[in-house]
């Protein structure tokens, strides 16, 4: 069999749409996670998709996130302030997919909250476990 530039175009475009799917079915499966669930284990499948949805008061700078890249993907993140009668906030939201099954902390801290500068303050920290076998994502 020949390979031909129609069937690599078709084999491209077949793999573009494959991990199309895979992105919607992960978002559509999304657990969201707020700092209402600081402390939490947390237990998730491989392909998952897990969203953190954080609001900082106002002042506060959101440090990178801690986790380990073999068991998550950060694959997006938004931010959006606001500025009311009560001073200025944001909310902040990162997306993440379950690669590989395993364990890691995933960790997300601000600085400059309460008027400590330079002091980290922990908006999120939990335990996640992703479980399941198959092909790592």
């Amino acid at each position: 069999m020949s390979i031909t530039p129609g069937k690599v175009l078709a084999l491209g475009t077949l793999t573009a749409v494959l991990i199309w799917l895979l992105a919607v079915q992960a978002a559509a499966a999304a657990l969201v996670l707020t700092q209402k669930d600081s402390g939490r284990t947390v237990t998730v499948a491989v392909g998952q998709g897990l969203k953190v949805d954080l609001n900082l008061g106002g002042g506060n700078n959101v440090v990178a996130p801690e986790f380990d890249p073999v068991v998550l993907t950060l694959v997006g993140q938004s931010m959006q302030s606001v500025i009311g009668p009560q001073g200025s906030s944001a909310r902040i939201v990162f997306d993440f997919v379950v690669r590989q099954a395993g364990q890691t902390h995933l960790v997300i801290t601000a600085k400059g909250a309460g008027g400590q500068e330079g002091k980290p303050e922990p908006l999120l920290k939990v335990k996640i476990v992703a479980t399941g076998g198959g092909q790592a994502v």
